[in-house]
């Protein structure tokens, strides 16, 4: 997903920041996911710190997607230190993997690859990528809190699906991210109904998995809606099939509803926030005033 069309030197030093980076947020989700409110907390932490990082760095898409996702996963992992070494270095290994496949297909199929050119692109100021992440990592913590406030199954979805939002790159584009989410969801849900109901596992199931990811990369840089209808049945069996198929379908999936729908009305709300540029202004004003009444007496 971070593979990018630059010399193989940067690319792979770009490629091993961004697998730390993912083993990082991981570790820093579990570590702090004894507590509900100290791990949405955290999550919101993590938020404001990848979104200001990959803004700096101008990381393209998906930019501070996955790095929050693994948080808000790992938030909602049950806390148990024994196992802690063990679930991160099953992420690290994970990550170690797909940066080695991505330097053998470098070095082997993209060889010939022409780094693309630089672009001049417009550079937002030091205070509004400030801003920008807060209000990020502040519906992250609110996602994870409403969730866990109205104690329900799966909170980091509520997370994620706010974030998948927030990757609007205007207001207009954050509305129809909204709504492809929610309807694509709704599709996707009766998707997943009908995978379950043929009652796939083993070998078929891997392939079905395999089969949904490659319709999602083709889909996605073309029409999010569409994408996102493959999106929720590949998740759902991601996650939910992990420790067997010994659970409610029904349950599962009206969760999951409920859980992207939330989610896309809070990334609503934060992309409202962070597309408003007079709101914007204001608060960094107030930053930029409160560093230099801290710098007079520090």
């Amino acid at each position: 997903m971070y593979f990018t069309h630059s010399a193989l030197a940067s690319r792979m030093i770009h490629l091993m920041v961004c697998a730390f980076g993912m083993v990082f947020s991981f570790m820093f989700g579990l570590v702090f996911s004894f507590n509900p409110w100290v791990s949405a907390a955290s999550v919101g932490f993590i938020g404001f710190l990848a979104h200001l990082v990959t803004s700096y760095f101008k990381v393209p898409p998906p930019g501070n997607f996955f790095f929050v996702m693994l948080a808000a996963v790992a938030g909602s992992v049950p806390f148990d230190v024994e196992l802690l070494p063990s679930r991160v270095g099953l992420v690290g290994m994970g990550a170690m993997l797909s940066v080695l496949l991505a330097f053998f297909y470098s070095v082997f199929i993209a060889k010939k690859v022409v780094p693309l050119p630089v672009r001049p692109s417009f550079r937002p100021k030091a205070y509004t990528k400030i801003v920008e992440s807060i209000i990020i990592g502040a519906a992250m913590a609110l996602s994870l809190a409403v969730g866990y406030v109205f104690k329900l199954h799966t909170p980091y979805w509520i997370a994620v699906s706010a974030l998948a939002v927030l990757q609007g790159r205007d207001l207009i584009h954050t509305r129809q991210r909204n709504f492809h989410r929610i309807f694509g969801t709704f599709i996707g849900i009766g998707l997943t109904w009908i995978i379950f109901g043929l009652g796939i596992h083993g070998l078929a199931l891997v392939v079905v998995i395999t089969l949904l990811q490659f319709v999602i990369e083709l889909l996605i840089v073309r029409n999010y809606g569409l994408a996102a209808i493959f999106i929720s049945p590949l998740t759902i069996l991601l996650a939910e099939t992990a420790g067997g198929l010994d659970f409610d379908i029904n349950t599962m999936m009206e969760a999951r509803l409920a859980d992207t729908i939330i989610g896309s009305l809070i990334g609503l709300v934060a992309g409202w926030l962070l597309h408003h540029r007079d709101i914007i202004a204001r608060l960094e004003r107030r930053i930029r005033s409160t560093g230099i009444f801290l710098r007079r007496w520090s």
